[in-house]
C-alpha cells in the first residue's frame, strides 16, 4: 500500500520519471500501464481482478456502442445493461450487506477495492459519451486501461474525462524542465496542505467530534467550521500531489478546487468550487439525464434534489449523508429562489452590492449556516450527527474549548496558505504562479513551504480523507 505521503511513493516517482522519458514514445503506454497496475495492486491486492473485469466490459461495450450498424434502441439497451453490470461490484462492496433500520454504514466497506467508485464513474461517463457520439470508442485496450487506472488519479481523482486524458497518453510530451518544476511545486504545495494544515486541524477537531458533549456549543460550532477547512486542505492537497505527479510526466490533470473555496460568498458558489470534476459528473450524467426534455421548474427542482441525495449516498449508505445531500439542495435551491429578494434586502440595510463589506457579510453568513450541513458529513452516522448537533445547540454541552496555543498556531499556518491562494487568484495554480515569479520569490516560497512541512508536518497522519469514498 503506497500512500502519497510515504517515502516509498516519492521513491517510486524518482525511479519512474527518469525512466519514463528514456522509454521510446511508442512504448510509453506500456511503461505507464505497468506502473499503474503495480500501484493498483499495492492497494487492492486480489481485488485487482475486479478492475480488470470492469475494464474488459468497458472496452467491449464501448466498441459495440460506437458501432452505428446497431439500431439506436438496441444500443440504448446495451448502454443500460453495461452500466448496470459495471455498477454491481460497487453496489456489492460498498452497499450490499444486511442494513439495519438505522441505515448504518456497511460492514463490508473495509474490503472494497480502493478507487472502485472513481473508476466506475469513469466507465459510466465513457460509455455515455460514446453512446452520445461525443467521443469515438477507444480501439486501444492499453490506453483505456491506463485511463481507468492512471496511478496519480486512481485513489481519489481528479475524475478526468476521456477526451481530456487519453489524447495526452497518445501523444506524450517530451522532457521539459518547466514540467518537472511545476510537478515539484504542486507536490510540495500538496504536502503542506495535507501534512501541516489538514493534520493539525484534524488534531484540533478530532476530540470534539469524538466527545462533543465535553465541549461548549461555540467550540462544537467552531470545530465544524474548521472541519470544512480541514477537508479542503486534505482533499485539495491530495489533488495537488496527483497533479504534480502527472505533471512530472508531462500530463496535465483538471483543476478540482477553487483556490479560496473557504471564502466563497454563497452555497451555490461553494458547491461549484468543490471537487469540481465529481460534481460536474453528477450534473452531466445524472441530473441532465433525468431532466432531458423537462421544462417544469418544480420537476427540475425535484430532479436536482434526487441528484443531491444520490451524491450524498455515494459517500456511504447512511442517513447522515442523505441529510447532508438534502440540506445542500435546500440551501442552494433557497438561494436560487430568493436571489432578487436578497439583492433588495442588502440594499435596504445599506450594504452596497459588490462592496467589500457586502462580500464579507455574505461569507460570514455562508460559513455559519454551513455548519448546519457539514456536521452531518463529518458525523457519517445518524446517531453521531444527532449527538453532535445536540451539543452544538447547547442541549448536551460541556466546558471544553478549542482556543489553545495549537489552535492559534494552526490558524497562523492557514493564513500562510491563504496568502498564497490570494496572490494566485482564481486563474492560476501554485505551479503557474511560481513559474512566472522572480527567481528570488520562487526560491524563498519553496524554502518556506519545505521548512513548514519539515517543522510542523505530521508524516504519520492517516490516509487522505476522501480515499474512503
Amino acid at each position: 500500500m503506497v500512500k502519497f505521503t510515504d517515502f516509498a511513493y516519492f521513491l517510486l516517482l524518482a525511479l519512474t520519471v527518469p525512466a519514463y522519458y528514456k522509454v521510446p514514445d511508442a512504448k510509453k503506454w506500456i511503461f505507464l500501464l505497468i506502473i499503474s497496475t503495480l500501484f493498483n495492486l499495492s492497494w487492492s491486492g486480489k481485488y485487482l481482478i475486479v478492475w480488470l473485469v470492469l475494464v474488459a466490459i468497458c472496452f467491449v461495450s464501448g466498441k459495440a456502442l460506437g458501432n452505428q450498424a446497431y439500431p439506436k434502441k438496441q444500443r440504448k439497451m446495451l448502454l443500460t445493461l453495461s452500466i448496470i453490470i459495471c455498477l454491481l461490484p460497487l453496489l456489492f462492496f460498498k452497499y450490499l450487506v444486511p442494513i439495519n433500520n438505522s441505515m448504518s454504514l456497511v460492514a463490508l466497506n473495509w474490503i472494497a477495492p480502493i478507487g472502485i467508485s472513481y473508476y466506475t464513474f469513469l466507465i459510466i461517463g465513457y460509455l455515455y459519451d460514446v453512446h452520445r457520439r461525443y467521443i469515438k470508442p477507444e480501439n486501444h485496450l492499453g490506453y483505456l486501461m491506463i485511463y481507468l487506472g492512471f496511478f496519480p488519479t486512481l485513489l481519489a481523482g481528479p475524475l478526468e474525462r476521456t477526451r481530456q486524458l487519453v489524447p495526452q497518453l497518445r501523444n506524450p510530451r517530451p522532457y521539459q524542465e518547466d514540467n518537472i518544476k511545476a510537478g515539484i511545486y504542486f507536490i510540495i504545495w500538496g504536502l503542506f496542505k495535507k501534512l501541516v494544515l489538514a493534520a493539525r486541524f484534524a488534531d484540533i477537531t478530532g476530540p470534539v467530534f469524538d466527545s462533543p458533549e465535553s465541549y461548549t456549543s461555540i467550540s462544537v460550532t467552531l470545530a465544524i467550521l474548521l472541519f470544512s477547512i480541514q477537508l479542503y486542505c486534505d482533499f485539495s492537497g491530495y489533488c495537488d500531489i496527483a497533479m504534480g505527479s502527472a505533471r512530472l510526466l508531462g500530463i496535465r490533470l483538471s483543476r478540482n478546487f477553487s483556490n479560496r473555496y473557504y471564502f466563497v460568498p454563497s452555497r451555490t458558489e461553494s458547491w461549484n468550487s468543490w471537487n469540481m470534476t465529481v460534481t460536474s459528473w453528477f450534473r452531466d450524467y445524472i441530473f441532465f439525464n433525468i431532466s432531458k426534455g423537462v421544462t417544469s421548474q418544480k420537476r427540475l427542482e425535484f430532479n436536482r434534489l434526487v441528484t443531491f441525495v444520490i451524491t450524498g449516498l455515494w459517500h456511504g449508505p447512511s442517513w447522515s449523508f442523505v441529510i447532508w445531500g438534502s440540506l445542500q439542495w435546500a440551501y442552494i435551491n433557497f438561494e436560487m429562489r430568493t436571489k432578487q429578494f436578497w439583492q433588495k434586502f442588502y440594499t435596504g440595510i445599506g450594504l452596497s452590492m459588490g462592496s467589500q463589506v457586502h462580500y464579507v457579510f455574505r461569507v460570514v453568513v455562508r460559513l455559519l449556516t454551513g455548519t448546519l450541513i457539514m456536521g452531518w458529513f463529518r458525523a457519517a452516522e445518524l446517531k453521531s450527527g444527532i449527538r453532535l448537533y445536540s451539543s452544538m445547540f447547547g442541549i448536551k454541552s460541556g466546558a471544553g474549548t478549542l482556543l489553545t496555543s495549537s489552535f492559534v498556531l494552526t490558524i497562523a499556518l492557514f493564513l500562510v496558505m491563504d496568502f498564497f491562494n490570494y496572490k494566485m487568484g482564481e486563474k492560476e495554480d501554485i505551479a503557474s504562479y511560481l513559474l512566472k515569479s522572480s527567481t528570488l520569490r520562487r526560491t524563498l516560497s519553496i524554502i518556506l513551504l519545505i521548512q513548514l512541512v519539515l517543522i510542523f508536518g505530521r508524516p504519520s497522519v492517516a490516509n487522505f480523507y476522501y480515499i474512503q469514498f
